[in-house]
């Protein structure tokens, strides 16, 4: 199975009279959408030997600067924004020392809440269970995710380490022992499981694969992955997260130290991430999955010509709108279809293949409104063009 390229293509022009202060770029959008704050990517090696230096900075064609960070695996980035059919102009200039920007996408590991690794960026948030979770036997195998409103500011860390703290816990407990009613209304307004003006955790994940993560197949039966065993942070914003995985060695069909690895990274301006699934151990074929759980009588969407599944999960609680979520393979799929409770997209996996797809979300409370508009964008990722960077 081949690996499908799902950021920028890269095409290194040379330019005997390019200056030496400034490197230009030219970002240009074939498809027939505009993009708009979508992350593209230079080479570092070509940005330091064209303008002799270790730090950079980008600003577009009137001269604004823009966000942009350098990635662990040799990248700067930055968001670009071009029409439909257009080209769009940027210089990359050399810096005296690293720049620092607003900080759009970010995670860490939280111990306190039993080692989730919890992400997000500025449409979505999302979280993978680590090994206290599988310690205690909670079977949550798949993505959990937070829903945010746009209030310009990561809000993860802020409603976990509210929800947690031991100050909120002892008012709780006092209020509780005089007015019980007013103690349940202090802990919805401290708990990150309710919606108190900047987000909140009220997706239900259990024994599913939750928002779209990925599983083998043999026989039809889904050997579900647990919690990962390790995790390395290797991009930690402002633009970029990007979180190394590996998963304790587990039985799948008759082979019996498979040990997972996942890759997965978030970008700003996105309601996706990418993540790249591998594996050791493997002695032979096998099918793999990647999709959401059915919940309600809501019909799923599915395209297997573009790629991808979609459902409007109907979150916890009566008022909480729904969480549109998709799974989408650049790769292809050999089929999609209702199974096992949920919507799927299968391919053939051999064991040294890397799966790569895109798995992420939308609320309808606050960013696309409908599962129409949601399935239009999944189209549109799915059948644009990505964008072309020439430097």
């Amino acid at each position: 199975m081949k690996h499908f390229l799902i950021y920028s293509s890269l095409i290194l022009l040379s330019s005997a009279c390019a200056s030496r202060n400034a490197m230009e770029v030219t970002v240009t959008n074939s498809s027939e959408i505009d993009r708009t704050g979508e992350i593209v990517q230079v080479p570092v090696s070509a940005a330091a030997q064209r303008l002799g230096s270790e730090y950079f900075y980008v600003t577009d064609a009137e001269g604004n600067e823009l966000p942009s960070q350098m990635t662990y695996d040799g990248y700067l980035i930055f968001p670009a924004t071009v029409a439909a059919g257009d080209v769009a102009t940027y210089s990359i200039l050399p810096s005296d020392t690293l720049r620092s920007y607003h900080v759009v996408t970010t995670g860490r590991v939280y111990p306190e809440r039993a080692d989730d690794l919890s992400w997000e960026n500025d449409k979505a948030g999302f979280r993978a269970y680590g090994p206290a979770t599988q310690k205690k036997g909670e079977r949550g195998f798949g993505y959990d995710i937070f829903l945010k409103h746009d209030v310009g500011r990561p809000i993860i860390e802020e409603i976990i380490t509210t929800h947690l703290d031991p100050a909120n816990k002892a008012i709780h407990d006092s209020l509780k022992k005089v007015d019980p009613e007013k103690a349940k209304e202090f802990s919805h307004s401290i708990s990150y499981h309710w919606d108190n003006g900047l987000g909140m955790d009220c997706y239900a994940v259990g024994p599913t694969l939750g928002a779209g993560t990925a599983a083998l197949v043999e026989n039809d039966s889904i050997f579900y992955p647990w919690c990962w065993d390790t995790v390395e942070i290797l991009d930690n914003g402002p633009l970029r997260f990007t979180a190394d995985l590996t998963f304790t060695p587990a039985t799948v069909g008759t082979d019996t130290a498979v040990i997972e690895h996942r890759l997965i990274t978030l970008d700003a301006g996105t309601f996706l991430n990418n993540c790249k699934v591998s594996y050791e151990g493997l002695t032979k074929p096998y099918s793999i999955i990647a999709g959401i759980p059915l919940r309600d009588e809501m019909p799923a969407m599915m395209d297997a010509e573009e790629g991808w599944v979609a459902y409007a999960d109907p979150l916890q609680r009566e008022g909480n709108g729904r969480a549109q979520l998709g799974v989408l393979f650049p790769q292809g799929v050999d089929s999609v279809k209702v199974a096992h409770g949920h919507v799927l997209g299968y391919a053939k996996f051999e064991p040294t293949d890397t799966l790569e797809y895109l798995f992420g979300f939308s609320w309808d409370k606050e960013n696309i409104p409908n599962m129409e508009e949601w399935g239009k964008y999944l189209s549109g990722v799915a059948t644009s063009a990505p964008l072309t960077v020439e430097f």
